[in-house]
């Protein structure tokens, strides 16, 4: 024996459920599902966004760190017998006014590198960058540098502090300015 009559909640005598109320719970609950997967997919773009700009950032930081390193290693290695291409490895790594200085002192400073017979091996202790954006950086590096010259063959300890302003120039990161700062 059936019932024919439907009540809400009510069930036929086969186990049909003809409730509209369950059906809209059932829709309800999918589109607070969707919104939740939205949500969280939305996160999800935001946090990945996030840490590729961190990396990015990062890489940028090292980038600037390594080039400074680099030219403060260059300024403090040389020899008399190399000098040419010692200051050409500076003047590659450099921009600016920091480049026009040192282009325009260069001859001077090869006479006397020349005259007195003199060699510097630098040696890069310490690097850190101070300050940092994608385009600029600020970089103080502490080199130690043996230096001969006919007067002291044995060489003496120098100790730099180098203060480098470095800028991002067509994915190359330069010195525009250089500072002994100690």
């Amino acid at each position: 024996m059936t019932t024919s009559t439907l009540l809400p909640g009510k069930t036929t005598g086969d186990g049909d459920n003809h409730d509209h109320g369950s059906g809209r719970k059932r829709l309800v609950a999918v589109w607070a599902l969707s919104v939740l997967l939205l949500i969280a997919l939305v996160g999800a773009m935001l946090a990945i966004f996030a840490i590729r700009r961190q990396t990015t950032g990062d890489e940028d930081r090292a980038a600037a760190m390594q080039a400074a390193r680099q030219l403060a290693l260059d300024f403090t290695t040389y020899d008399y017998k190399t000098w040419d291409a010692d200051s050409k490895r500076v003047l590659d790594d450099a921009t600016g006014q920091f480049k026009e200085e040192f282009a325009a002192g260069s001859n001077s400073v090869k006479a006397e590198v020349l005259t007195n017979q003199a060699t510097s091996k630098g040696d890069v202790k310490e690097a850190a960058v101070v300050s940092n954006d994608k385009d600029s950086a600020q970089v103080l590096v502490i080199v130690n540098a043996v230096v001969t010259n006919t007067a002291g063959k044995d060489g003496v300890e120098r100790r730099y502090r180098i203060k480098l302003d470095m800028v991002r120039e067509k994915d190359r990161w330069l010195t525009a300015d250089f500072q002994v700062v100690g």
